[in-house]
């Protein structure tokens, strides 16, 4: 009797679960400029977008790489330097090269945060939920889709038009302090004010 009883109670649990629930992200945001959702993630004391941003500037500042709209699907908008500064919607905003770092040294340092940086990487059985996407650049011609993502910070380079920048090679390395010019496009990322 008690073992058809705890059959009972397993059969109405799966029952009463739906398929939707393990699509609906946990966290969401929508983005009211153009009706946008982004999946978001809190990792430590942050909360970031954990997808590449893709609104539209609406001149030439933003592009989809290959100008094909499928690559803005899966990859986010590349974008110029000074759009990327104001690119994220109100409450959120361009992270600093300080807050990349203190991203990345909460997954464990420079040396071990692209594993838990890169798609599906999971730390301690649990989904980071980052997935920091490899989309490319864009000067004069589109680089390195799949292979590489660049992302701007709101860190100044230290010359006239650049900006520090974040460079990720998934299961190879993250970087934080490569320099680049503003007229070059990549990736952001959004951090929570």
């Amino acid at each position: 009797m008690k073992f058809k009883f705890v059959i009972f109670f397993y059969l109405l649990a799966l029952l009463s679960c739906s398929n939707d629930d393990t699509v609906t992200p946990l966290n969401q945001f929508t983005d009211t400029r153009d009706g946008q959702v982004y999946k978001t993630v809190t990792i430590g004391s942050q909360t970031w977008f954990a997808e590449n941003l893709n609104f539209d500037t609406g001149d030439d500042e933003s592009t989809c790489y290959q100008d094909e709209a499928e690559n803005c699907f899966i990859y986010g908008k590349l974008y110029t330097g000074n759009a990327a500064q104001t690119a994220c919607p109100d409450g959120w905003h361009l992270p600093s090269q300080e807050e990349w770092n203190t991203l990345i040294d909460y997954l464990g340092g420079i040396n071990a945060a692209h594993v838990f940086l890169k798609p599906l990487a999971a730390q301690q059985g649990e989904l980071v939920g980052f997935d920091l996407l490899s989309g490319g650049w864009y000067f004069s011609e589109f680089n390195d889709i799949g292979e590489k993502g660049y992302y701007y910070t709101s860190t100044s380079g230290g010359f006239p038009n650049s900006y520090l920048q974040v460079r990720i090679e998934p299961n190879v390395l993250v970087s934080t302090t490569g320099t680049v010019s503003t007229s070059i496009m990549q990736s952001c990322r959004c951090v929570k004010d």
